[in-house]
């Protein structure tokens, strides 16, 4: 008997073997997200970050919060009182969105 033959009766009596998993392989694969789903729901977002952003420029969304810095480059003391927060508050956001978009990133990819 070759190699090759030992081999292919080797796998075929494995193939036939069946072992008891308690529906563990089923529930594994239920828990894998659909590829279907995953673009779809890639498209959905970017779909809604782009209505945002044409919205924002349609309804010059700039302009109130130009005006509010405005308000506060000109109120010295306001902008002196509440710059460390401002700062904190944006890099907390910013972050919290990058960190938001790797980890999708990260764990969409099957």
């Amino acid at each position: 008997m070759t190699d090759n033959e030992l081999v292919e009766k080797l796998f075929k009596d494995i193939r036939q073997m069946e072992i008891p998993d308690d529906g563990f392989t089923e529930r594994v694969m239920r828990q894998i997200p659909d590829v279907k789903a995953q673009t779809l729901s890639r498209l959905w977002t970017t779909c809604c970050i782009v209505i945002g952003v044409v919205l924002f420029v349609l309804v010059r969304g700039w302009e109130p919060v130009c005006y509010r810095l405005v308000m506060l480059v000109n109120n010295m003391s306001l902008l002196q009182s509440h710059l460390l927060l401002i700062m904190a508050a944006t890099m907390v956001v910013g972050l919290i969105t990058i960190s938001d978009v790797f980890r999708r990133e990260r764990y969409s990819v099957i």
